[in-house]
């Protein structure tokens, strides 16, 4: 029975891996999503790495609730869960043996055999999962000799994983102990489940949704699915450990699209891949980000003064951003347009966190390796972003994978042109004549642009400002804001009535 003395939210958010725990991003959608539509109540379903993270964000008086969800960090989730059962229940045998066991192998049969598997049998184990979670006993399930006889069975009779080494195989089985612990934790009832990724948070809306007939909105800034496939191109293991990861993230997807009522990508791009991943074009809804014009304006126009150009980059430091393109990118335009007068002395700073050390490191190391030290600067995290942009003359982002970056409508709104990969979103963003794009991982092509907007320094100024007019055309915060109200009513009607668009799973 549901405590009366806790309200019941306007939305419940589910984010993954950010919000309110990380800086920039999707983090940035999430607080600008809830503290601009001030008359819903929110409650914000955290799913983190471990127990220990620290907020970053404070969270606005609209916020009901804030519920971490830790993936790793404990060896039992009902620790953390706020529906932490006080013993283990009757009938917990019995329960292990006619429920979980049959799900369990669908389960992996779905990871193994996607092409052979229902997606109504995924669901019905993953009901089952939530159940068995929920009482407090997946650890037992999940480690039982029983459940690891089914793994390595169903493991020895694929072609693909029959010569799996052991070690592997163990990690496989944790791996579903981890990816499935935000079911142990279950999602409180609200008028509006809001999802911000097709990913693992999604799992407990899934359930939610059955269980109090409320609807699922689903939004994609990255397409979640394609991101982990680059993911695990970069994991140092056997193909059968990286493509079962593969098969086990596509059918997260694909569950958490079927059960989505409606789909808002945040570019247009990715509805291509929802597309082909099964969701219906009636479900697709695209909500670009925005920003405040007020918060990001021109300062200082672009290419003004007498001091050498100065390109900017705000970013994370993170394989996806690609900052490695970036700096051979520096190299090449010292190597090939050094000598040309309007690049003399040109520079690139680059703000923002690192919150993956060994990239950080490797990016260091090639810019000593190319003897970049004088010309590329590392800057760190900044609170004042609209002042780091404006301390650009043209604005770089070398991203290997994007959905709608807000660093780029940030940098075009406050009036610089851009030079940016041809990756998501960001054509939809990024146009002429005030903006370049380049195809990914091109140095030279990247450099060669650079070098086009330098030699066009007087122009710089009335470029910058012909892009931030667009900007406030398209993707202003008022703008973002009354499209996700707007869609949050089209589903609950303002949260006054239950869901009368429900939809069969």
């Amino acid at each position: 029975m549901r405590d009366s003395r806790i309200p019941i939210s306007d939305v419940l958010l589910a984010t993954e891996g950010t919000y309110p725990y990380t800086l920039g991003g999707v983090s940035a959608w999430a607080d600008r999503l809830i503290r601009g539509l001030a008359d819903r109540t929110f409650t914000v379903y955290s799913v983190v790495a471990n127990p220990g993270a620290s907020q970053r964000y404070e969270l606005p008086s609209n916020v009901d609730r804030l519920l971490m969800v830790p993936l790793w960090g404990t060896d039992r989730h009902e620790e953390f869960s706020w529906n932490a059962p006080v013993s283990r229940p009757f009938g917990a045998r019995r329960l292990f043996r006619r429920d979980f066991l049959p799900a369990y192998e669908a389960w992996v049969s779905a990871c193994l055999r996607p092409a052979e598997t229902k997606l109504s049998d995924a669901r019905e184990a993953l009901m089952t999962f939530a159940r068995i979670a929920e009482a407090g006993l997946m650890k037992y399930a999940l480690r039982h000799p029983q459940t690891w006889a089914i793994l390595r069975s169903r493991l020895a009779e694929h072609p693909v994983f029959r010569h799996l080494n052991l070690f592997e195989a163990i990690d496989i089985g944790k791996l579903l102990y981890r990816y499935l612990a935000p079911l142990a934790f279950p999602a409180p009832e609200a008028r509006v489940y809001h999802a911000s990724a097709a990913a693992f948070c999604a799992l407990p809306l899934i359930v939610a949704k059955e269980r109090y007939g409320r609807p699922l909105l689903v939004t994609e800034h990255g397409v979640y699915y394609r991101e982990r496939l680059l993911q695990l191109a970069r994991v140092e293991r056997g193909a059968p450990y990286r493509y079962f990861l593969s098969s086990l993230y596509s059918l997260v997807v694909r569950l958490a699209y079927q059960a989505a009522d409606s789909v808002a990508p945040v570019a247009r791009f990715n509805a291509m891949w929802e597309e082909r991943l099964g969701v219906p074009p009636s479900k697709i809804h695209p909500i670009p980000n925005g920003v405040d014009p007020k918060a990001f304006h021109i300062v200082r126009e672009a290419g003004s003064g007498e001091n050498p150009l100065r390109l900017v980059m705000v970013a994370r430091i993170d394989p996806l951003k690609d900052i490695h393109t970036a700096i051979r990118a520096m190299r090449w335009l010292r190597d090939a347009h050094g000598r040309r007068p309007e690049l003399e002395g040109v520079t690139l700073t680059i703000y923002g966190p690192a919150p993956d050390p060994v990239y950080e490191a490797s990016c260091r190391d090639l810019v000593r390796e190319y003897g970049l030290e004088p010309i590329v600067r590392f800057a760190g995290p900044t609170d004042d972003v609209n002042g780091a942009l404006n301390s650009g003359d043209i604005a770089i982002l070398s991203s290997s994978s994007e959905g709608f970056p807000y660093a780029a409508v940030e940098a075009v709104m406050a009036g610089r042109p851009i030079v940016a990969t041809d990756v998501g979103g960001m054509r939809e963003i990024v146009r002429q004549p005030y903006g370049i794009l380049v195809p990914p991982r091109r140095p030279r092509e990247l450099a060669d642009a650079i070098a086009r907007f330098a030699g066009m320094r007087q122009q710089l100024a009335e470029l910058g400002r012909v892009g931030r007019n667009r900007m406030l055309a398209e993707y202003t915060l008022e703008r973002f804001l009354a499209r996700y109200r707007a869609w949050y009513d089209e589903w609950s009607d303002g949260g006054e009535r239950t869901h009368e668009h429900k939809v069969s799973v």
